[in-house]
């Protein structure tokens, strides 16, 4: 089986305490597509390398 790493950006206004929940959210679809979630890591709040819909920030996870 190949093994795939997805980063996800959350919104920078994002409450730090709701950040896991909102993962279980997202990862959800993994596991729903045969998938399995291996590792989690939140890297935290970090600048973007350009704006995205004009953030200048956001929350990254692997």
């Amino acid at each position: 089986m190949r093994h795939y790493e997805i980063m996800i950006i959350l919104e920078p206004e994002t409450d730090e305490r709701t950040v896991a929940a909102s993962l279980e959210k997202l990862l959800q679809v993994v596991p729903s597509n045969g998938g399995t979630v291996d590792n989690v890591d939140v890297w935290g709040k970090r600048r973007l390398a350009y704006d995205i819909q004009k953030k200048s920030e956001g929350i990254y996870v692997v």
